[in-house]
């Protein structure tokens, strides 16, 4: 293997992680660009190394199949890693599935089967972006009507679209009154039962809402 081969195979896992990593990064999720890429290349250049150790007679044939398996294996640990639970709930499994892949996806590129590595790209990106969208379908609920009573000021609004865009939830009928410092906001919300939830819990944790009611 050339040196020129070599760069190349790198770059065509900077690329290829890089655009799972875009996704991840638009999906606000925590492991994003930077991370999918160095998870993509450095899968790419620990399989690369199995095999110019190989061309030195430095190993056998079995290596390039060993080097790969521990690379799945240890990311495994890695993805364990971003899985986090909370109040019961698990928050993480397409984050870490996602770097597992993209680890797979490396090794892929190493191993010099181009054509396959940007199929398997495009199949992973068309998982993450078009099923989110009919998971939500399947998932969808009638929408659940907030009601909260919380200090008026900016800071405090903007924490709640924050929250909003970060769990990918969209608030509808949103009605806004002011009673001297106090805003009593209501809002619709139509989103599936695990993201009402953690919706709901993370909106105990903004400190300036006094008050939540649901129905």
């Amino acid at each position: 293997m050339t040196l020129t081969e070599t760069v190349l195979k790198l770059l065509l896992a900077v690329a290829l992680g890089g655009l799972i990593g875009i996704e991840r990064e638009t999906s606000q999720k925590p492991a994003g660009l930077r991370t999918n890429i160095l998870v993509c290349v450095g899968s790419a250049m620990l399989m690369i190394l199995s095999d110019l150790i190989l061309q030195k007679g430095g190993g056998s044939q079995g290596d390039l199949t060993r080097m790969a398996a521990a690379v799945i294996t240890g990311m495994g640990f890695i993805g364990a890693g971003a899985i986090i639970q909370a109040r019961g709930m698990i928050h993480g499994l397409t984050t870490a599935s996602t770097l597992w892949v993209v680890a797979g996806l490396g090794l892929v590129v190493g191993a010099g089967f181009y054509l396959e590595a940007v199929i398997f790209t495009g199949l992973v990106i068309l998982t993450l972006v078009l099923f989110l969208k009919l998971e939500g379908r399947l998932h969808r609920r009638a929408a659940v009507h907030f009601h909260l009573r919380m200090k008026d000021s900016a800071e405090t609004l903007g924490s709640l679209r924050k929250l909003s865009i970060h769990l990918g939830v969209k608030i509808e009928d949103f009605h806004l009154r002011r009673d001297k410092d106090i805003a009593v906001v209501s809002f619709a919300l139509t989103a599936p039962e695990d993201k009402e939830q953690e919706f709901s819990q993370s909106l105990g944790e903004i400190g300036d809402i006094l008050e939540i009611k649901i129905d």
